[in-house]
């Protein structure tokens, strides 16, 4: 019988994701959420039997709950990026340290963990990320997210640090950097693009679920290790991203001096140990998820409330 799942943050824009490819391996699923989106991400996946609970990871009684009836804990839930973090600090703090350590407090030594992460811990880096390279983040987001994992790792958990994602989900993000760029060549036919030359690594949002799924398939001989979640193939700079969307929808792309990353990503990353070890590939390319971008953005509409920014 395979392991029940509990999916901490489960109707956000990777969360919806990953409930709906577990519950197609036939895995038993909880979404555990407070709906910040709306109920709407998930309704779909209670055709597949996903069951949903609405709470607060912040509330201790709340997860604690939960989290007993379940052998894996995929931590999901946070506060994500630097501008939403620098936005509401202090609930920065209380969701993503908080919640994490309400998630640890629940759980027992025979429950498997996995916490997502972010490459926004590295910091500034000179070089190749590998999961060697120390943790120096600049961002509250970034600091945020390395306290957390280290807490989860010393737990004896699994962290997974996402590379930039992109990609279509039930709970649609536009503000992300692929996803954005695509949304203002349709709606706008222009965009501002800032430190061009900066590099990033990127993933699509259905691969990252299929990071998740194989660290619960060899939970047992990965205990306490991080990865990087990504693939070499999709390292690129942000010019070379921009020049991808515009190539299929025509934009005007202003450069411009105005604008900072507060956490300091310009770096490849090294993805050897999720490949070595769990045998992941990325299987969606930049061109590929850009198109799939184009098609939902297209019918969605210009609706400047979308979590929504260059």
């Amino acid at each position: 019988m395979l392991p029940r799942v509990l999916i901490t943050g489960g109707a956000g824009y990777s969360g919806t994701v990953l409930a709906a490819l577990l519950a197609d391996h036939g895995y038993p699923v909880t979404i555990f959420d407070c709906f910040q989106w709306g109920e709407n991400p998930v309704l779909h996946l209670v055709r597949k039997g996903v069951q949903v609970v609405r709470g607060d990871v912040t509330v201790r009684d709340d997860v604690s709950r939960v989290v007993k009836n379940h052998d894996v804990v995929v931590h999901l839930a946070a506060l994500v990026g630097f501008p939403l973090c620098d936005q509401h600090p202090r609930m920065a703090r209380e969701v993503n340290v908080g919640g994490t350590k309400n998630v640890l407090a629940a759980s027992s030594a025979q429950q498997q963990l996995i916490c997502a992460s972010s490459g926004s811990v590295y910091g500034k880096v000179e070089g190749a990320c590998t999961e060697q390279t120390p943790a120096r983040p600049m961002s509250l987001y970034g600091k945020t997210k390395a306290e957390a994992e280290k807490m989860v790792l010393d737990a004896g958990g699994v962290a997974m640090r996402l590379a930039s994602l992109f990609g279509v989900s039930a709970c649609m993000r536009f503000d992300l950097l692929v996803n954005a760029f695509v949304y203002r060549a349709i709606h706008l036919g222009w965009t501002v693009l800032y430190r061009p030359g900066d590099r990033r690594t990127l993933l699509h949002v259905a691969d990252a679920a299929t990071g998740y799924l194989l660290a619960i398939q060899n939970y047992e001989r990965i205990r306490g290790e991080v990865f990087n979640v990504g693939d070499e193939s999709l390292n690129c700079t942000k010019q070379c991203v921009v020049d991808r969307v515009a190539n299929r929808f025509p934009m005007k792309v202003i450069v411009a001096d105005a604008g900072e990353d507060p956490d300091m990503r310009d770096y490849t990353v090294c993805y050897a140990r999720i490949r070595e070890r769990l045998g992941f590939a990325a299987q969606t390319g930049l061109d590929a998820g850009i198109r799939e971008v184009g098609e939902a953005a297209g019918f969605c509409g210009l609706k400047m409330g979308w979590r929504f920014a260059p």
